[in-house]
């Protein structure tokens, strides 16, 4: 069984393909179209909840504290301006009118619609904060008086005059019907308010900026870094089918990969919009080999016989190829044991776009060959042997292999030095911050901040376990006292609970907790209800708002803060905190764990694989020096450099080590080969370096310039992540034609001559 599966996918199947290549072409034609067919019903998903799994009982607790009290998600709009100028605030309610209007709209909270509260005799008496607006400085005046005295307006025209907030509240937030009324709200605000005078925040905008980067990146990663990849193509092989052969692969790959995605109803996310430009660097890999041992081919006779020159280059390259591909696929699908959904799901897909790309290199590349004619003698290596890079690469396999020791010695030392920086890694889940410095979103926050403190809500659900507990005066000197610990908290910039609302309708400012029942009684119920759950008045919220911060301080404090208000509460009275900050808590663990499952599954994988390939298990424990030596650079300089794990970067490792190791695959089956032909482990690595080591570095290049392309992302963690991931090639592509062939030096006379096997 084993031998006629090896002879199907040598020798039959691209036998097959020379022999009838319309045939072949014509069923990838109709595969395109299929599945060309299904992209529209791509779909993009932005909804932070979702981000890991685990996440469901957090986000219960979230839906839970909805269902008791009246818990909003508002989009926060800040509009920058004068706000002692009676023109500005005519301006501003002209523009609240205007937003009202839209149909999706259901509530727009702003200063105009405050009141301030009263106790006259036994009853709290409303007083509106601006029966109209104000038209002169003295009613600006009366009006900055009465607004500081409201519970909740008192917030919402900043200290230094400059800034108005106002919280929109939109059906459907998450939902594409609200992210179109967010864009129709940054319409008006640009038209009435002036561009660039106004800035936008809360999970809402984080959504709709999200899915809008998203579509960005991906109109615009994908073709630059085809282009930049067909560039790298024409260069190296001066030749059009050196474009053609590779691109094929990488189109059919791609449509079948987005396509099947979209058919099953699997989204576009943060994480897979990377996936274009992984099938683009990934798929080329294989054409790029075969298309170098078909050059090499092609030049050994004076008499070109096509045919057989391509069923020989093909026998010569599905055996690693084959490795590489299952390799990759390994390593990539080795994903699905991570915790991070979006993570799950890349892997997946990739990983099918590679067996894709393999599909193609057995049949479809010999079928174009046939097609194709021979290419001009210019491609010959008589002419290609006087070419630099060939050249400097004969010079390098030269002092390599005089200098093996050495090359040793320095590749322990960067690898101790690079030991040290793992422990520095830390770990980066809040979404915000995922975008760029410069982002809109990004300077929507620094704004918000800025002006009216903290934009992440925490919820801080004290359960009483007794019907009217909430709102009992014994118990709110308690909760008056559990919002004073949280004030405690260096990232917390403010609270808010029915204890300070009690202050701020006490005639004297101070907490009578007496008045409580009272003041729970007669003020509005859409004040009341945000503080006291509406089951029995057996809850109160505490509401704290976190400045932005880093995952790792935010964890921090997250579990400081629950650990010490449980510690104050009495028997029988429970706290929980809650919030998507508490989810973001949670994401950051789960990355930590994603990275090491994930990475510890694709090693292990490749290395049964590689024993396999090589028949020797210290054969495959040789071929994963560089891939190991690559793991532990890139993540050192992570650690040293400051570089997070996120929900993009946290795919490093397992990607590194399924696209890295194919170099160790097809510089280990060249020594194979020229041993085989009688020659020295000295000579067999000098000749695989300007060899093979030729066809490594155009596939280094090409898989370094794709990942490159994604510095020109919007998001900040995706750049980054390009930037890594090009590190990761780089290092694996040095790695294996200095540090590989100088420990196959070391060790030849304990490796066994035999030959590779699929």
């Amino acid at each position: 069984m084993v031998q006629w599966m090896k002879n199907l996918f040598k020798k039959m199947l691209p036998g097959f393909a020379v022999k009838y290549p319309w045939i072949v072409i014509l069923f990838f034609v109709l595969v395109i179209a299929f599945f060309s067919y299904q992209l529209p019903k791509l779909y993009i998903d932005t909804d932070v909840t979702k981000l890991t799994t685990g996440s469901e009982g957090d986000t219960r607790e979230i839906e839970t504290a909805a269902r008791d009290f009246t818990v909003g998600d508002p989009l926060y709009l800040v509009l920058r301006g004068d706000m002692d100028d009676p023109a500005v605030l005519q301006r501003a309610a002209d523009v609240l009118d205007s937003i009202r209007r839209l149909k999706d709209v259901i509530e727009v909270v702003s200063p105009f619609d405050m009141s301030y509260y009263a106790f006259t005799g036994l009853f709290v008496q409303a007083i509106p904060v601006a029966p109209q607006i104000p038209t002169s400085a003295s009613e600006v005046e009366q009006f900055r008086q009465r607004l500081a005295q409201s519970p909740i307006g008192k917030r919402m025209i900043s200290d230094n005059s400059e800034a108005m907030l106002l919280e929109v509240y939109i059906w459907g937030s998450y939902s594409s019907r609200g992210k179109a009324a967010v864009k129709q709200i940054e319409q008006i605000l640009n038209e009435q308010w002036g561009e660039g005078q106004f800035n936008m925040t809360g999970t809402c905008y984080l959504a709709h900026a999200m899915d809008q980067s998203i579509r960005r990146d991906v109109l615009l990663l994908f073709p630059l870094a085809a282009f930049v990849v067909v560039v790298v193509f024409i260069l190296s092989f001066r030749s059009l089918l050196g474009f053609l052969i590779p691109g094929a692969t990488v189109l059919v790959a791609l449509v079948v990969c987005m396509g099947l995605m979209a058919w099953l109803g699997y989204p576009l996310t943060i994480v897979s919009v990377v996936l274009p430009v992984i099938i683009i660097v990934v798929g080329s890999a294989s054409g790029i080999h075969v298309l170098h041992k078909y050059r090499e081919e092609l030049d050994q006779t004076d008499t070109v016989n096509k045919a057989r020159a391509i069923i020989f280059t093909m026998e010569l390259m599905v055996p690693p190829c084959t490795m590489t591909a299952l390799t990759t696929a390994v390593g990539l699908f080795s994903l699905r044991t991570s915790t991070v959904i979006p993570v799950k799901d890349f892997g997946t897909f990739s990983a099918i776009g590679v067996m894709v790309t393999y599909l193609f290199t057995v049949v479809g590349i010999p079928a174009l060959l046939a097609v194709f004619p021979v290419p001009k003698s210019k491609w010959v290596s008589s002419r290609r042997m006087t070419h630099l890079d060939t050249v400097l690469l004969g010079r390098i396999a030269k002092w390599i292999m005089n200098h093996s020791t050495l090359v040793a010695i320095v590749g322990v030392a960067i690898i101790l030095v690079m030991v040290l920086g793992l422990g520095r890694i830390t770990v980066e889940a809040n979404i915000a911050r995922y975008f760029r410095r410069s982002s809109a979103v990004s300077e929507g926050i620094r704004v918000y901040e800025e002006y009216f403190g903290g934009y992440q809500q925490v919820l801080i659900v004290v359960d009483t376990n007794q019907p009217r507990g909430g709102i009992n005066p014994e118990f709110i000197p308690l909760v008056d006292q559990l919002e004073q610990y949280a004030q405690t908290f260096p990232l917390v910039s403010h609270t808010s609970s029915m204890a300070s609302i009690a202050r701020d309708v006490s005639p004297d400012g101070e907490l009578h907790a007496n008045l409580v029942p009272m003041a729970y009684q007669y003020l509005p119920q859409n004040l009341t209800s945000v503080y006291v759950s509406r089951n029995q008045q057996q809850k109160v919220m505490i509401y704290a708002w976190l400045r932005s911060s880093n995952t790792t301080q935010l964890a921090k404090t997250l579990v400081e803060l629950e650990a010490g208000l449980n510690e104050q509460v009495p028997e029988g009275v429970s706290v929980i905190v809650t919030g998507l900050p508490k989810i973001v808590q949670h994401h950051m663990q789960r990355f930590s764990e994603s990275q090491v499952s994930s990475t510890l599954a694709s090693l292990v994988a490749v290395l049964a694989l590689l024993i396999i390939f090589t028949c020797s298990v210290s054969e495959g424990l040789l071929s994963m020096i560089p891939l190991v030596f690559t793991i532990v650079v890139n993540f050192g300089i992570m650690g040293w450099f400051g570089f997070p794990l996120d929900a993009a970067t946290v795919l490093i490792g397992s990607i590194a080590i399924g696209m890295g190791i194919d170099y160790s695959i097809h510089f280990i089956s060249r020594v194979h080969n020229e041993v085989k032909a009688g020659r020295d482990i000295t000579t067999a690595c000098e000749i695989s370096i300007s060899t093979a080591g030729h066809a490594i570095v155009i596939n280094a290049g090409t898989l370094i310039a794709g990942f490159l392309m994604l510095c020109f992302s919007i998001f900040s963690t995706l750049s980054m992540f390009g930037v890594l991931m090009a590190l990761a090639m780089a290092i694996s592509c040095i790695a294996t034609v200095t540090v590989l062939p100088a420990m196959l030096q070391a060790l030849r006379n304990k490796l066994p001559r035999r030959n590779y096997h699929v």
